[in-house]
């Protein structure tokens, strides 16, 4: 079958039984072109629960049902095998709603509608394999949100998945997905057609014929056209494995180089029942099923994560001793802020709130500089408007990095804000939740930042996490401890050094030790000052605490009702107060 039969295929008559109406069918036939169209995106499409009973692959049967008509010629298989109740089931479900013929032949169907397996003989241009999708959402496992997951697709930002593999190769040396192993499609989606094993994953990588995947209830639909690339994700240092069973062989025809599943007595057999029965017959090309083993994919002892210990390098790991600051052609800033507005709209019967209002500065590298102010000042609106989790006003933002200082960065979409953080500047929140993932390990949090700025080795990152951490003082046997179980102090230094991993421009601090006891915070600010001291770095630091300023600053401003009311060097601004609000914050600091 061609793609362009999937656009003309046959209704049933009405004599038949119904299981997808006309429209139902349409909505599905809509969905899987533009599948094509967009290959491994993800479409939704519109049509009733189907009448069948769980197991039997709602999804499978519909784009079956849509696409099949009369002339066509099914093939079901489940498990790899065409004669499981499920599969004869809905067999004779298909051909009595299509009126078309079965075979359990693969060389002579047109649509082969299976589960769990591709089929061992290579199917051709002519014909549609549909896999039936228990979980039509890869990143599921990752992140819990639609929206979230739907932005991720949306900027191809997939760094959740590589760390999940850096966490399992970390913890069991072997990266732990085996049916719906994750996979880019054309070098752009991201897609786990679950539930074929690995061994299937290579046959997916420009295959002559059209694989359509579907999830019923989720009523989604994703397609792999003809020649397309489809490459397993894997670090560049850990290469990807098939299922292989070494010096085993099928007890019934003898294979070995197909996948094979293990009995109860411990032997294995050929999961394809149709090819093992077909070898035992001599009924099968050799030479054609040789081209289709993924070898080159056989799982190498030697080349398998063993051990994860690390060797510190010294500190010259963390890179910082090449870092020597950029700033704008002809200025000397980093980071240049003038004439920023942010104002709140009005809830009905009540006035808009102006939260900043004309607020400008700049920093150079090298040089910390500190914003205080009381609650309700507008510094916190302020650093958010700079971050991006808010959207400003007025006013201009620039980054020396980028595009030589000439962008206004707040007249950048969010996509784009958002990957300014990864390698242009980076936040220390207030409250380390903010700022990292406490399900995940030291190690993991400083990976994530790595794979998402495109760091593709998995001992390139374990080198690195492990010098950042030593750097920061997290003791290194904690480095793949979940970070949740770290106290307060501990989070905030892991934090740090999950902010200084791509060695940003901009490093912006938001009340970096509010919320910890004294002693700890006190640590806190000893590693801070030391950072910005050994690296060329521009550095915002947000606070109410004068201490906290005093200790990292050159330069400071104080805020008082979204404006700034005062400004000089941080010694002399709170030794010589000028403005009568400053004073009587300085008063306080001292009773």
């Amino acid at each position: 079958m061609s793609i362009d039969d999937v656009l003309h295929s046959a209704v049933p008559p009405q004599d038949r039984p119904v299981v997808l109406d006309e429209q139902g069918q349409r909505e599905v036939r809509r969905a899987i072109l533009a599948a094509i169209a967009v290959p491994g995106h993800q479409v939704p499409f519109g049509s009733r629960e189907m009448p069948v009973a769980r197991g039997w692959g709602s999804g499978g049967l519909q784009v079956t049902v849509a696409i099949g008509g009369s002339q066509d010629r099914i093939k079901v298989i489940d498990q790899g095998d065409d004669q499981g109740v499920n599969a004869v089931n809905l067999r004779r479900l298909i051909a009595g709603t299509l009126g078309a013929e079965t075979t359990e032949d693969t060389r002579d169907c047109t649509i082969t509608q299976s589960r769990h397996r591709i089929p061992e003989q290579a199917m051709t241009d002519e014909q549609v394999l549909v896999l039936q999708v228990p979980v039509s959402e890869p990143l599921r496992p990752v992140e819990k949100s639609i929206a979230a997951c739907e932005r991720m697709h949306a900027e191809a930002d997939y760094s959740r998945i590589w760390v999940a593999m850096y966490e399992d190769l970390v913890t069991g040396g072997v990266v732990n997905a085996s049916s719906g192993y994750p996979v880019l499609v054309n070098d752009r989606y991201l897609m786990a057609p679950s539930p074929i094993p690995r061994w299937d994953v290579p046959r997916l990588d420009q295959g002559d014929r059209l694989t359509i995947l579907c999830h019923g209830r989720d009523k989604k639909v994703y397609a792999v056209p003809p020649h397309t690339s489809v490459r397993p994700i894997t670090f560049d240092d850990v290469p990807f494995e098939v299922e292989y069973a070494r010096d085993q062989r099928c007890i019934r025809c003898g294979s070995t180089d197909v996948y094979l599943v293990e009995t109860r007595e411990g032997t294995y057999l050929c999961s394809d029942v149709e090819w093992c029965a077909r070898v035992r017959t001599g009924d099968v090309d050799v030479a054609e099923h040789e081209r289709q083993i993924p070898r080159a994919y056989y799982p190498d002892p030697a080349k398998r994560v063993r051990g994860v210990g690390i060797r510190l390098q010294g500190r010259s790991a963390l890179g910082h001793s090449e870092h020597t600051g950029r700033t704008a052609p002809g200025e000397e800033w980093a980071l240049q802020v003038t004439d920023l507005v942010k104002v709140f709209p009005g809830r009905l019967g009540s006035s808009p709130v102006r939260a900043v209002t004309g607020v400008s500065f700049d920093v150079a590298p090298g040089e910390a500089l500190g914003v205080i102010g009381e609650s309700g000042s507008g510094k916190s609106t302020m650093m958010n408007c700079l971050i991006g989790n808010e959207r400003a006003t007025a006013g201009t933002v620039r980054l020396a990095a980028v595009d030589d200082g000439r962008t206004n960065v707040l007249d950048l979409d969010d996509a784009a804000r958002r990957r300014l953080r990864l390698d242009v500047m980076s936040v220390v929140h207030q409250d380390p939740a903010a700022g990292l993932d406490l399900r995940i390990s030291a190690g993991g949090n400083i990976a994530d930042r790595l794979t998402a700025a495109g760091w593709r080795s998995f001992w390139d990152i374990r080198q690195r996490a492990a010098a950042l951490l030593d750097r920061v003082e997290v003791p290194l046997h904690r480095m793949d401890d979940v970070v949740g179980q770290f106290s307060g102090g501990m989070r905030q230094r892991v934090q740090i050094a999950r902010a200084l991993a791509t060695d940003p421009e901009v490093l912006l601090l938001d009340e970096p030790t509010t919320g910890l006891d004294a002693s700890v915070a006190a640590g806190v600010l000893d590693l801070l000052r030391e950072l910005i001291a050994e690296r060329e770095i521009a550095v915002v630091v947000v606070s109410h605490d004068f201490q906290v300023i005093q200790a990292l600053t050159d330069r400071a401003l104080v805020m008082h009702r979204g404006a700034v009311i005062e400004q000089g060097l941080t010694d002399q601004l709170f030794a010589d107060p000028h403005h009568a609000y400053t004073q009587r914050l300085v008063a306080a600091a001292h009773v």
